[in-house]
């Protein structure tokens, strides 16, 4: 007899204020869209994109996000 479990995956993204911050940098050097838009845009497509299924996820920042220098 052969088990098939299904495993829930959670994924847990850290330092995502430092992510936001570096997306911020970039659109100031290059100009351009809005980075809400931007941010949402680049997460989905290089991070949830590469987990199977629509998954559960977290993203931790800090509670200062915004004063990041």
């Amino acid at each position: 007899m052969m088990w098939d479990f299904q495993v829930p995956v959670i994924a847990v993204f850290t330092k995502f204020d430092q992510f936001r911050h570096n997306i911020r940098m970039k659109l100031e050097d290059e100009g351009g869209m809005d980075l809400n838009t931007e941010v949402e845009n680049i997460f989905n497509q290089h991070y949830l994109a590469r987990l199977n299924g629509p998954p559960l996820f977290i993203r931790l920042e800090s509670e200062g996000h915004d004063v990041i220098n």
